[in-house]
Parts: structure tokens; C-alpha cells; sequence
């Protein structure tokens, strides 16, 4: 079982550890627990309940009705105000959080498919996926949830966009072919996944070549296909002699002006990132206005 202090609470919540500390002592809505040296910490479950704490404060209730509840009825409320349309969607991230400790796939893709139909892929990508792999992130650092866990929800994610883009109908007019790829050791597939759904839908020829492709399979394969751009992610940690090394493989094999690249190495490295190559940061830097 992972272990909370007060400050991670905090930083879940942005619920101040002052005010957090008042709820538990005035109305007992936390009982942490003690280490062996008399230090408190606070456990799944409390982190759980405070977030759903959270989603009724945030929309109206008063801490008194909140305390009055049962753990049953405060679960029970907060479940069904997130079916309401008129939440946030930090709101579906915490009940994505509490699926995903649960273990329950089924809720997962319920959740996925209703807030798709009413918003759409692209919006639930950015507004609300986005947003929870850094929650998801965040947590795993301090050990709120597991690498399995993680797994867990990036597979059913993996799966769901997978489902988006061969729904997706195929224009018989091409704009052109793109190859999208993670080099070697990458394997944070989503964002290329969605990559690959916003270039379908905009009528490309897509060849997902998918995670950690050897650089001498990438060169065969370009010289085989001739393809109009490259499109990668890059997430998964590089030194600046890899990351220089990467582009200057990738320039060798087609204009610096075709190759498409997103995630947070082209932040990180992006003294380094070759002048003409497309640094992806929201949708509309994936809409391809360069003529190719």
C-alpha cells in the first residue's frame, strides 16, 4: 500500500494542507494513519475519498453536508455528478484515477466512449487524456500508483485509439504518405497514436511503424516507401549526444522540414532541435501546411 503525506494531498487536490487539516480535525473526513516513528501519512483509500471530497466542494457543497454523509452516499453522489454535463473535466480525471486504482476496465471505457460521443476524439485527447497521464505521472512518483497500474490504463487507452482510427473512413484522394515511428528504447506510444488518428482523418497515407523501431529498419523502409514526411515522439529519456545524433540520422533520410516531432525531449533538447524541423505542441501543429 502506498504511503501519502498531507503535502501530496495537496498537490492532488490543490486543496491547501491548512484547509485539509481543519476538514480533519473540525469533521473527521480523514483518519490518517501513523508510522512506527509517529509520523502521519494517509493511505489509497483516503486518497480516494478526498478526491471525491474535492469534486462535491468544487461544485457547491458545504463541507458540513459533505461530513454528514456516509462513505457509500459521498461515493455514490460523486459518481453520479460526474455523469452531469456541466463538469469540469478535471472532475473525469479524478474519477479516471479511482478506475484505474480499482482496476475497473469496464467503468474506463464506459467513461471513454461517453465523453467521446459528446465531445469527440480530439477533445477528450487534449482536454482530458493529456491532463491525466501527467496526473497518472505525478502520482507514480510518489508512489500513488503502480507501473502496472500505469500499464494498465496506457493499454486501454492504446486500444481505445486504435478503435478511433480504423473507424475512420479511407479517402480514395491521398494528400500524401507519412510514416510514423518512435526510435529505439521509446515505447510512450499514445501520443503517436493520435498523431496517426489526426492525419487519417485528414486524409494522409498513414504507415504506423509503432514503438522502438532500430534506425537501419527506419532508413530501409524510407527508401522503400519514399514518404512525403516522418512523424515521431520523443518522451523517454536522451542525453544530448543521442538526441543530436537521432537528427542528424533523421536529416540524412529526408528533409529537416518534412519530419514532424512532439514530446517533452523537444523541450528539454530544443537548442538542439535542427531549425526547419516541425516541433509538434498542440493539434493545429500536426495540420500540415508545408507543401510536400
Amino acid at each position: 500500500m502506498a504511503k501519502y503525506s498531507i503535502k501530496d494531498l495537496e498537490n492532488f487536490t490543490k486543496i491547501k494542507a491548512h484547509t485539509l487539516r481543519i476538514w480533519e480535525q473540525r469533521y473527521s473526513l480523514l483518519q490518517p494513519q501513523r508510522t512506527e516513528t509517529n509520523i502521519r501519512y494517509y493511505s489509497d483509500k483516503d486518497v480516494k475519498k478526498i478526491l471525491n471530497i474535492n469534486l462535491l466542494y468544487k461544485n457547491g457543497y458545504k463541507i458540513s453536508k459533505i461530513a454528514s454523509m456516509s462513505e457509500k452516499e459521498l461515493f455514490d453522489t460523486a459518481a453520479q455528478m460526474l455523469m452531469e454535463s456541466d463538469v469540469k473535466g478535471r472532475d473525469e480525471i479524478n474519477s479516471f484515477i479511482e478506475n484505474i486504482l480499482e482496476l475497473d476496465e469496464q467503468a474506463i471505457q464506459s467513461s471513454l466512449n461517453r465523453i467521446n460521443q459528446a465531445i469527440g476524439t480530439e477533445r477528450l485527447y487534449t482536454e482530458v487524456l493529456i491532463p491525466l497521464l501527467e496526473k497518472i505521472g505525478t502520482l507514480w512518483q510518489v508512489d500513488a500508483i503502480s507501473v502496472s497500474h500505469e500499464h494498465f490504463m496506457s493499454n486501454i487507452l492504446r486500444e481505445f485509439l486504435i478503435t478511433q482510427i480504423t473507424s475512420l473512413e479511407t479517402s480514395r484522394v491521398s494528400k500524401g504518405k507519412v510514416v510514423l515511428f518512435l526510435p529505439e528504447h521509446e515505447k510512450h506510444e499514445l501520443s503517436l497514436l493520435f498523431y496517426y488518428y489526426l492525419l487519417k482523418k485528414k486524409n494522409y497515407d498513414c504507415f504506423y511503424l509503432g514503438q522502438s523501431v532500430p534506425m537501419k529498419d527506419l532508413k530501409s523502409f524510407v527508401k522503400e516507401t519514399n514518404p512525403d514526411i516522418l512523424v515521431t515522439s520523443l518522451i523517454a529519456e536522451l542525453t544530448d549526444g543521442q538526441f543530436e545524433r537521432l537528427f542528424s540520422d533523421l536529416t540524412e533520410l529526408i528533409e529537416p522540414s518534412k519530419i514532424f516531432a512532439g514530446g517533452y525531449q523537444l523541450v528539454k533538447h530544443r537548442l538542439s532541435v535542427p531549425e526547419e524541423v516541425n516541433v509538434v505542441q498542440s493539434i493545429e501543429d500536426i495540420t500540415i501546411r508545408k507543401k510536400v
